[in-house]
């Protein structure tokens, strides 16, 4: 997961707060265990069940200050004489049909927090900022992950994620034996090798899809620059290859090329992943890795 899309999931986590941070904990659980294995928070009266894990047999707890407190957290973990905690409430409704327990956090686990749940009676753990964000870059496809970036409110960081994550799997799949050298660094305006490469009644709707990628190209530039040169050539070697075996007319193999590297890469049918796709494709029609050469060219 790229640098400053992680970033920006922890910032929108850290700020979710009570019962915000609840919803947060369902939207991520929902999206790991489906609605099959997951049974979200109750709200009033849950008796310390703040959302189930049915796969795993376990109850969890959420505690999201404005601020940690550790007098607080031991309040809210143990309770009083006065009140019942949410550990003890588990203990007396919960734990005879399911054997774990876990608290989720909004912010870095503190050694007294680590410490405290530890030392509880039965399977308890405790997960924080770090563990909740290890589930969404190792455990969470790329559209779970759009998913909850829409959910946060954080959708426009997610392109260059995806771009980054469509480039290194062309990489991945690519011969390592066969090389090409390509250096064009200028765009040509589209319109001469729309012509030259689809046929007239698609001239409108082409140059439309070309306008409204054409402003991502800037970010595949500059990902695929961070390559090495040799890697480079790999990526556009393999996208020559592929399209050098598709059938048909130029339309026709972008819409192969479109849909075959939707399918083997994203594992699900992602129309977010698709459009992306899309994007570097054009980008390579664009660089004339692609499809016809005009005169210029």
């Amino acid at each position: 997961m790229e640098q400053l899309l992680k970033k920006a999931f922890k910032i929108e986590i850290e700020a979710k707060q009570g019962s915000n941070f609840e919803e947060f904990v369902d939207e991520l659980f929902l999206l790991k265990y489906g609605t099959e294995n997951y049974i979200p928070i109750r709200g009033t009266r849950d008796k310390g069940n703040d959302g189930t894990i049915l796969s795993e047999k376990k109850i969890l707890a959420c505690y999201a200050p404005k601020k940690y407190n550790k007098s607080d957290f031991e309040f809210k973990v143990l309770g009083s004489d006065k009140k019942e905690g949410d550990f003890p409430k588990y203990l007396n409704s919960w734990k005879e049909q399911f054997s774990n327990w876990e608290m989720l956090v909004n912010h870095e686990i503190s050694p007294d927090q680590l410490s405290l749940i530890e030392g509880l009676e039965g399977n308890t753990s405790i997960r924080g900022i770090k563990q909740i964000l290890h589930i969404i870059e190792n455990d969470f496809t790329s559209n779970q992950r759009r998913k909850l970036a829409t959910f946060l409110g954080i959708g426009e960081y997610f392109k260059q994620d995806y771009i980054l994550d469509i480039v290194q799997d062309l990489l991945d799949g690519a011969n390592k034996d066969d090389t090409i050298p390509f250096d064009k660094e200028d765009l040509t305006p589209p319109k001469e090798k729309i012509e030259l490469n689809f046929n007239e009644q698609d001239w409108d709707g082409v140059n439309s899809e070309m306008m409204l990628v054409m402003k991502d190209f800037t970010t595949i530039s500059n990902i695929i620059s961070g390559y090495e040169d040799n890697e480079k050539d790999l990526i556009k070697r393999r996208v020559i290859e592929d399209y050098n075996k598709s059938g048909g007319d130029f339309k026709a193999r972008l819409n192969n090329l479109t849909e075959q590297y939707t399918k083997q890469y994203s594992n699900l049918d992602d129309d977010g992943y698709r459009l992306n796709v899309r994007a570097i494709l054009l980008y390579m029609f664009e660089q004339c890795l692609i499809g016809k050469k005009t005169s210029k060219e």
